[in-house]
């Protein structure tokens, strides 16, 4: 494993580890927030149905901007741009802390998520930078591995401190800006330290700017998809399995707070402990796995995997239910994420367009974000039962896994020695 800047004044190690706690501080952090933050809402602030799914959508839904902080990121050093990304990110979340009423905290939450959308393409442009293609896998494992950890101990303490004290949030969320802005701190010694923040023109906005150049980036990403056909049916599976998943995560706090009533502590326990937990124990032997076998075959095995976690959360009656359906939720997830990321970094047609292809890819979660929870949460309050929707989430990941499927054999009949 070695790093691919071309200074090597630091070791791999330094690196790895660097890295590796630089993702807990940054990573872990926004999962701990973001993903009780639904509950929060319901159990604090009193929100409906609906105003949930305003909330579980926020972050998925606005990662449509990837696409246009990839544009931002090429036009900027690496250091620079991770500043700018950090005070999108956690400034809007530290003043959430200050929230009296529900549409505060959207406000500050939907701001924060614009900022989040940033994060995919630096993260694949670091992986692609800092680790060659044959370790890329087993890197980003342990990395993710450390990842995992933090997101276990951050949410625990989370959900733990908002039973103790339901405003504990106005000490925690200023208090997650600043361990994010450490973890900026530390990747930007890590680059300046490796040699590698390249010097591109810093201008943001060119001269000349009209209607076309500001949608450039989305114009170019349908040239991009029309010219791949593999990226292009990678992606048409990837969104029918966010359907599945966006459905699930609407879902989700409804199914905690209205079914089951449960507090902050057994909410993260059940779902934002335990699945790290598993992921953490399953994403290095995923690694492993994509390394050898690839992401579409990894994919087709994880989403056929993960349709039996909504029919778990369909029949699920008490707290130890849900764990059990996590488990399955994590387990597949760790070869989800794995190929989530890295497909599009394995799939680019050169290491220049890594930050474009997993931009596009973060890009399509957005988009499915903007119709599947709306959908999800149609079809519950429609049928009144949660039954529905949870089939029609299973149905999408089994989809998915054939679609994956089929990708797969046609990309090994035009290339035998795959």
């Amino acid at each position: 494993m070695g790093v691919v800047f071309q200074s090597q004044r630091i070791s791999t190690r330094h690196v790895l580890l660097t890295h590796a706690l630089a993702n807990v501080l940054i990573q872990s952090v926004w999962f701990g927030i973001s993903t009780i933050m639904a509950v929060l809402a319901r159990k604090r602030f009193g929100a409906g149905d609906w105003q949930t799914v305003m909330i579980t959508a926020a972050a998925p839904t606005l990662m449509v901007l990837s696409i246009f902080w990839n544009h931002l990121r090429s036009r900027m050093t690496i250091r620079r741009f991770l500043l700018i990304n950090w005070a999108f990110t956690m400034w809007p979340l530290a003043c959430a802390a200050f929230a009296q009423n529900f549409w505060q905290l959207l406000i500050c939450h939907v701001l924060a998520s614009v900022g989040a959308a940033g994060w995919s393409p630096i993260s694949g442009t670091l992986l692609q930078r800092f680790y060659g293609d044959s370790v890329r896998g087993r890197a980003f494992g342990v990395i993710n591995s450390a990842m995992f950890v933090g997101m276990m101990v951050v949410s625990y303490a989370i959900g733990h401190a908002l039973d103790i004290n339901e405003n504990s949030f106005r000490i925690y969320l200023p208090a997650a800006a600043g361990a994010y802005g450490l973890g900026v701190l530390l990747l930007r010694r890590l680059i300046l330290m490796a040699g590698g923040d390249e010097a591109v023109d810093g201008r943001i906005v060119p001269a000349g700017m009209n209607v076309r150049r500001l949608l450039a980036p989305v114009l170019h990403m349908r040239e991009v998809l029309a010219a791949d056909w593999m990226f292009y049916r990678y992606e048409a599976a990837f969104m029918t399995y966010g359907v599945g998943w966006m459905i699930c995560n609407a879902l989700l706090p409804v199914l905690a707070t209205d079914r089951l009533h449960m507090n902050y502590t057994e909410f993260a326990g059940s779902t934002q402990v335990i699945y790290p937990l598993c992921m953490l124990v399953m994403t290095y032997p995923m690694g492993w796995l994509l390394d050898r076998i690839g992401p579409m075959r990894t994919s087709l095995l994880s989403f056929g995997w993960l349709a039996f976690y909504p029919l778990g959360l369909m029949v699920s009656h008490s707290v130890a239910a849900v764990s059990l359906s996590t488990v399955v939720y994590g387990t597949a997830m760790a070869g989800v994420m794995m190929t989530w990321t890295l497909g599009p970094v394995s799939l680019a047609p050169s290491p220049q367009q890594v930050p474009q292809y997993v931009a596009i890819h973060a890009t399509m979660v957005g988009i499915r974000g903007i119709v599947a929870q709306g959908i999800g949460m149609l079809i519950y309050r429609l049928s009144g039962s949660f039954v529905v929707p949870f089939l029609f989430a299973a149905l999408g990941f089994a989809w998915a896994s054939w679609q994956m499927s089929r990708l797969r054999a046609l990309n090994d009949s035009k290339s035998p020695a795959a």
